[in-house]
């Protein structure tokens, strides 16, 4: 092997190439590098390849035979030492007592093992869901046909079709929440439509699961002849509703009231579309540069829709004018009453014994009054006036004692609610308007001056 070497080392120093300066620790590869540098034989090559041969190791290849090289499962090992020989086969059979034990022990086994897994899964399931984003849930909403029999079962009314009309609109503007739909001019829809929004679901069988819906968004100034619909601005209570003279007719026309300022309800417009119209314009009027265009495009889309829908926005229309003239007494709430009113026999309606003035002076005597006995004196003045109506309505003049008893409501005072329940019973008694009995004695329970009166 020393031959061999010298044999390198004599052939190296023989090269005319120039001597590459890494010497024998370059790690060229480039040809033409070692086609004009010349490299001495590596010393630790020669020696390590030099002791290989004498020695006669074989160079190895670790990952070549690995499966051989991989040692036997405990499993295996197990499986293999225990395997029982032909021999013995028949006395390691279990008796009967044993099979038992053990497939009990395997139906045990099981059911730890499938309560395992079925934690397992729930915990999974639960870490999943954990880290999934809210999702929003959209309302569900039920047929026109199942809200119309809810809304009369529990609000013994029936809406008109504009009603319907109006949710179709929010519906179009916002479809997953439609009573928000007007949020950005302060208009919420309410009362009746939660049960279109799948708020209330079903007809409910008990009567005082019933009476409670009667009072669902009722202000505090909201005579039975009024069901709100839409919810404005907390800070006057502005609402508006459908006000009719009976429950089994169609509304005569849309109403506003401010429940935070007093008891008068003022007609807007003969559909929630013409009253919603003259709301956006008054809001267009008093709204600042950065509010005008949300309310523009609002009132645009709300005129689109009902000409396209043919729903007239007309503020005093053809029915709300000749409603008017069938107004008997215009009371205290500015809306006025509207009775059967024979002009020939002039029965169904005679004045009060007393003047509004007079009316609204006595009110207010009982209602400043601090003790029972200064509240006296006033108190008869009603009685009096009372017991007068009560005669009128003896003798078929009904009206008298709606009128009274509207004017006893719409003032708002605490002393005078029975008396008004009172005029109120005997006048829709008379005139066979049932239902608006039991709205009033259903809201005289839960009568509140508030403007949240959501009872879901």
């Amino acid at each position: 092997m020393s031959s061999d070497k010298d044999t390198q080392l004599q052939a190296y120093e023989d090269d005319s190439r120039v001597p590459c300066q890494y010497g024998d620790k370059c790690y060229q590869k480039n040809p033409q590098h070692h086609s004009k540098y010349k490299h001495p034989p590596k010393q630790k090559t020669v020696e390590k390849e030099t002791e290989k041969i004498i020695t006669g190791e074989k160079r190895t290849y670790p990952f070549k035979n690995c499966k051989k090289a991989q040692s036997k499962s405990p499993e295996k090992k197990f499986q293999k030492t225990h395997q029982p020989s032909e021999k013995n086969v028949h006395n390691l059979s279990p008796s009967p007592e044993r099979t038992n034990v053990l497939e009990d022990n395997k139906k045990n086994d099981n059911e730890i093992c499938s309560e395992k897994a079925e934690t397992s899964n729930k915990e999974i399931s639960n870490n999943c869901d954990a880290h999934k984003p809210t999702e929003y849930n959209a309302t569900e909403n039920i047929s026109i046909a199942d809200a119309k029999k809810i809304i009369m079962d529990l609000f013994l009314v029936e809406m008109p079709e504009d009603f319907f009309q109006f949710y179709k609109f929010c519906k179009s503007i916002l479809k997953d929440n439609p009573l928000l739909a007007c949020k950005s001019v302060c208009l919420k829809l309410v009362g009746p439509y939660d049960v279109l929004d799948g708020k209330i679901k079903n007809m409910l069988s008990s009567e005082d699961e019933k009476e409670k819906y009667l009072a669902h968004w009722r202000y505090y100034y909201d005579l039975p002849e009024f069901q709100t619909i839409v919810k404005c601005n907390d800070k006057e209570g502005l609402h508006f509703g459908y006000w009719r003279d009976d429950a089994v007719e169609k509304p005569v026309f849309v109403a506003k009231n401010r429940a935070n300022v007093n008891g008068v309800f003022e007609p807007v417009a003969e559909n929630i579309f013409g009253a919603i119209d003259v709301y956006l314009k008054n809001k267009l009027t008093l709204a600042n540069p950065f509010e005008k265009t949300s309310i523009m495009r609002l009132h645009s889309q709300l005129k689109n829709f009902a000409e396209q829908h043919s729903i007239t926005l007309e503020k005093n229309t053809a029915n709300m004018r000749a409603r008017e003239k069938r107004v008997v007494a215009r009371t205290l709430h500015k809306a006025g009453i509207v009775v059967p009113y024979d002009k020939k026999t002039q029965l169904g309606y005679r004045d009060l014994a007393a003047t509004d003035n007079n009316l609204q002076k006595t009110l207010k005597e009982i209602e400043k009054a601090s003790t029972t006995e200064e509240r006296k004196i006033p108190l008869a003045k009603l009685d009096e006036i009372m017991r007068l109506a009560t005669i009128a309505a003896d003798e078929c003049d009904f009206g008298t004692c709606l009128e009274l008893g509207h004017d006893l409501f719409s003032t708002g005072g605490i002393h005078v609610q029975t008396r008004a329940l009172q005029m109120l019973s005997i006048a829709y008694i008379h005139l066979k308007r049932p239902q608006l009995l039991k709205i009033l004695k259903a809201h005289l329970k839960n009568r509140k001056k508030e403007c949240e009166l959501s009872v879901i």
